[in-house]
Formats: structure tokens, sequence, C-alpha cells
């Protein structure tokens, strides 16, 4: 798949694309993290912004790539791939033989997960810091259950792993704080049972009770420290500048899914449940399946993880395993139903608790390998998911192939040759237009002149919208979907530039529309 993806480079999620947009800017000498656009009060004049939403690395390791091999992005994401995707595979096999299976059941684990929909997408479609998460939580998890003693390197541990962590992706928080309560665990009770082998020790009564608990307590306060000192890091120079996804909340709010997708968690992201529905809760494209239909089906993966809990407490193959798939599904339980219930900026995807599912799968391997039935039905389960998979992988990689390419080299599946030679001959035949799209995988294709990305949700009808945009500079470039020229969403957004007047327009293809004006 690795080859495949190099020979024609994956597509790529809007979301990191506003990180190569910002990539694109440090290329041109702008600061770190900083997306650069026409300011809307004048748009003559640019302002800048802090891009706090998502993290770095989902960027930078491909800027890396780039700015070493001289490649372009789309070659530099699928290197990424590639090198986050090997360096994970070996991270979760290193993780499951320490917690306690045998090199043949994590040798068939880290295979399973190679076969999943959601290892497999990146290679065919570039979903950012999912990837680079991938590659650093089995090595950081090893390393939560490695350290049987608080010392030095221990302290630089957990001071790295946070800040290596946030770098690939943001929401490594929770999963963080429950690998350090994971590292807090295992070294008190390492320590506390190397104090009961001790000689003279009692451990019933007070005088017992007082040294295990401070043993626990002191590794608690040194552990916090190392902590507190990277959060601060990260808080000051990254979070406090811009909003993230926990910032914003509503009303609280109980549904089925808000207390039912966390549960589900184990089922859910093990098996690329949501990847399968192309969305079971969550469907921003046309609904695959019912809401009616979706909450049955997620009530049914909570049995059955729930009772996946239950097996694993009862016949688990070690207790670090034990502490790290209870620790990390409580801790995202708790989290994610905490950020539902507030109706905080967080999808109901799976891809958010996939570290759960990812540590479950060795559990689920296990399980079934404990009679000649049970691993004669975990074959068969697993050939319908390697027959899934390729079906998947075959009909993008064939898709991508087929997409147009534009400056970046990603694969844009979207947008047919015919908008995409236009828009990039405009981008060479001009320094001072501004170019106006609907979303920033196609912005990320302008290299020599300014773009707009416009908030199509503060559009409210043809007569105008809440955003406007004054002043002029250059001619005006507003890239439109066939379908806003057909439902009256044209009219707002072309209003929205008040500067410019008597747009022409020209039909690109059945699909797109190019408005432009030069006063």
């Amino acid at each position: 798949m690795g080859i495949m993806a190099f020979a024609v480079p994956p597509g790529a999620d809007p979301d990191p694309c506003w990180g190569f947009l910002v990539m694109h800017g440090m290329e041109q000498g702008n600061h770190f993290n900083l997306l650069i656009t026409p300011d809307p009060a004048n748009i003559a004049i640019n302002q800048s912004s802090f891009l706090s939403w998502w993290s770095p690395g989902q960027y930078l390791l491909p800027y890396l790539f780039k700015t070493l091999l001289k490649v372009d992005t789309g070659h530099a994401i699928s290197l990424t791939v590639i090198s986050c995707s090997l360096i994970g595979l070996g991270g979760f096999y290193m993780l499951f033989k320490h917690l306690g299976f045998t090199k043949w059941l994590a040798a068939i684990s880290v295979a399973f997960i190679a076969t999943q929909l959601f290892f497999i997408m990146p290679f065919v479609y570039y979903t950012g810091g999912e990837v680079l998460l991938f590659a650093f939580m089995g090595w950081f998890l090893y390393g939560c259950f490695y350290f049987k003693k608080i010392r030095w390197p221990v302290l630089v541990f957990v001071f790295l792993g946070l800040l290596i962590g946030f770098f690939s992706k943001s929401s490594v928080l929770w999963m963080y704080v429950a690998g350090i309560a994971c590292v807090w665990m295992n070294v008190s009770i390492n320590e506390t049972l190397q104090l009961q082998s001790a000689i003279n020790y009692n451990p019933i009564g007070w005088p017992g009770f007082k040294k295990r608990f401070k043993i626990w307590l002191l590794n608690g306060m040194l552990l916090a420290v190392p902590f507190i000192c990277a959060f601060a890091i990260i808080y000051i120079f990254y979070l406090s500048k811009g909003p993230n996804p926990a910032t914003g909340t509503g009303i609280l709010l109980v549904k089925p899914e808000t207390f039912g997708f966390p549960l589900a968690s184990p089922m859910l992201s093990a098996f690329s449940i949501d990847e399968l529905f192309n969305g079971l809760i969550y469907q921003p494209d046309r609904p695959t399946i019912s809401y009616h239909w979706a909450i049955l089906i997620l009530f049914i993966l909570v049995f059955f993880s729930l009772l996946f809990i239950l097996l694993i407490s009862r016949f688990s193959p070690g207790k670090k395993y034990l502490t790290a798939i209870i620790t990390l599904y409580i801790f995202g339980v708790v989290f994610f139903s905490y950020m539902f219930l507030k109706q905080a900026a967080i999808s109901y995807e799976g891809r958010h608790f996939r570290i759960i599912g990812l540590l479950a799968i060795p559990g689920i391997v296990y399980l079934f390998f404990r009679s000649k039935v049970g691993r004669v039905l975990f074959f068969i389960i697993w050939i319908v998911f390697i027959y899934i998979g390729f079906i998947f992988f075959k009909g993008e990689f064939k898709a991508n192939k087929q997409a147009s390419r534009g400056n970046s080299g990603i694969s844009q599946q979207l947008y047919d040759e015919a908008t995409m030679r236009e828009i990039t001959t405009i981008d060479r035949a001009h320094k001072d237009a501004i170019f106006v799209v609907m979303s920033s995988d196609i912005a990320a294709e302008i290299n020599n002149n300014r773009v707009i990305t416009v908030d199509t949700e503060s559009i409210t009808d043809s007569d105008g919208s809440k955003l406007r945009y004054t002043g002029k500079s250059g001619p005006i470039y507003i890239l439109m979907p066939g379908e806003y020229v057909t439902n009256g969403m044209k009219e707002g957004i072309i209003n929205s530039f008040t500067g410019y007047h008597k747009f022409a327009f020209k039909q690109l293809s059945p699909d797109y529309y190019l408005y432009y004006a030069s006063n």
C-alpha cells in the first residue's frame, strides 16, 4: 500500500489542509503556525490568526519530508503515512508483548490492525493527526509500563511524552493523562510489593498503610512536576493563542449517544464500525443508515464492549494489560461523555477513541484463541475484514488515480480536471488576485495569490449574510459549486464582497462555476 500511495498520492481531509495553508505561509517566510488571510474589514490588507484548533504535526512532518527530499506535498503525505504506519505497528507489537501477550498473539493482533479500514484509509485519504498519533501511542504506552521506579528518566519521559504527543495530535491530552495514571499505578504497585518483601514489614495496621500511602503520594507528586511543566508550555505557547475543540460549548444535552458512544468505544473503534457505515452517528455526507438503526447498533456495541471488559477482567493475560485497558476505557468514557454532554465541538466519530480499540484488539484475539471454535470464528471474521479492506483500497486508489491534481500533488477527487486546470492557470497568471473558495482542500492549491475560505454556515439567504468582506484588492475569483448556484447561496456569497460589482461567470464543468470581477 505504501508503494502504491507514493505512486499515486492520497487525497486529504480539509482539516490537515488548513495546516498546509500555514505550511505554505511558512515557506514564504511567515512565522510559525500563523494563517495569513485577507482581513474581512478590508481585504486589501492581511490578518493573521494562530491555528490552535489542530496540532502542528499533521503539516510539519510532511513539511520535513518536503524540505529534505524536495518532493511536493502529495508525496510528502505519502512518506508521512508510510513511516508513521510502520513505526506504529512496531510500537504496538512491542506494547502487546510487554503487556503479557505471547509473540504469536501480538503478531496476529498487529496483522489484524493492519487489515482494518482505519489503518488502510490514510494510504488513500490523509486524515492528519490520527496518522501521527498511531505512530506515537504504542511506544508511549510501552514506556508507561516500562519503568519500575521513579528516577530522572521517568520524569524526562513524562515531560517529553506530552510535548511529542501534542505535536502529533492535540486530542492526545486525555490519553496522556490516562497513560501517566498507568505509570503512577505501575510504579507504585511495584514499590509497594518491594516494601512488602522487606524484613519486619507488617502490611496490616496503620503503620503499613502509612508507608503505602507515602509511596503513592510521593510518586504522584513527582510525576505531577514534569506534567505541569509540559502542559504549561503547551497552554502558554499554543492553546491560549486561539480556540480549540474543547472551548465551544452549549447547553447540557443528554441523548442516547452521549454516553452510549463512549461506552461502545472498544468494539466501535476496534472493528472500524464508523468507517464501515461511513459514519454511524456523525454523517456529514449522505446517510447510509437511519438514526434509529444507528442507535440500535450502538446499544449492541455497548453490550459487547461491556461484555468484553467483563471477560477480559476474568481471563486477563496479565495485570499490566488489565490496568491499561481499564484505565484508558474509564478515562475515555468519562472525558467524552462530559464533552458530548456539554456539546463541545467534538464529533461523534470512532477515531476519537481509536486507542481504546487498538488496546482491545489483542484482548479480543486472546479471548477468541481460548478455544478451537473461537479461532475458526476469528479467522472467518478476519477474512471478511480483509476482503472489505481490499475492496475499499482498490476503489479509492482507482479514484485517486483518476482524480485531478494541482500544485500540491494531492489527489483532489471532488474537483474535476477542467476546474483544477482553470484555477491553477489563473493562479500562475496573477500575483495580486484574491481567490474565494468553499473548502481548505482547494485553497491549498493556490500558491501565488491570497485566498479566502468562506464559512458557508454564515450565509443566511440570497440577500446577504452575517459575514461581510469590505474593500477590494485586484481581481477576485469565486469558485462556486453548482449546487450553490441552484439553491440561492450564490447571491449570499457574492453579496458578501461589497467592494466588487458586476460579476461575470464562467461554467467550468457541470459541478463548478467561476464568478469573477475586477472592479
